[in-house]
């Protein structure tokens, strides 16, 4: 049995999709973990008993039987109220930002950056404008050049060809 050949896992999706898909999952299963901790008490065991099989701190178990007391299941879901930072940008100045896109032509990230810092005095990160961009509905494309000598229905005489 010393020689036995060991299994390898057949790679089927990228390992970033692979961590999307646990991080997806990751609220139900610690609903999950919640449930399995009712049942041993459901089953006649004690909290103190529970925590050690679940491997959770007793203030932990006291708190997910908390939860299930004060709302059964709907309550133990986790409460992320507001999570992360808040914007530097108020709604307001996101509005502003936009209608100064509009009338402006040939935007790129760093000029982006540049009249965010002169109209509202806010530096952001250069990595952070696309993001902001993105949220305001715009998305990135490659820009293509324009010939001075290039003529007007180019597009037209191309689609013919």
């Amino acid at each position: 049995m010393a020689n036995k050949v060991q299994k390898k896992v057949k790679k089927c999706i990228k390992k970033t999709r692979l961590n999307k898909l646990i991080n997806r999952h990751q609220q139900k299963a610690d609903v999950l973990k919640k449930l399995f901790f009712i049942r041993f008490l459901y089953n006649g065991k004690t909290v103190d008993e529970a925590v050690k099989l679940m491997e959770i701190a007793l203030s932990t178990g006291h708190r997910w039987l908390d939860e299930w007391n004060e709302g059964g299941y709907e309550n133990l879901y986790p409460k992320y109220k507001n999570g992360g930072r808040k914007a530097k940008l108020t709604e307001e100045q996101f509005k502003k930002l936009e209608e100064i896109m509009i009338n402006e032509s040939f935007l790129n990230t760093r000029k982006i950056h540049e009249i965010i810092k002169k109209e509202f005095n806010i530096d952001y990160s250069m990595s952070r404008i696309p993001k902001i961009v993105k949220k305001l509905g715009y998305s990135y494309k490659k820009g293509y050049i324009l010939y001075s000598k290039m003529p007007s229905d180019a597009e037209i005489i191309l689609k013919k060809n």
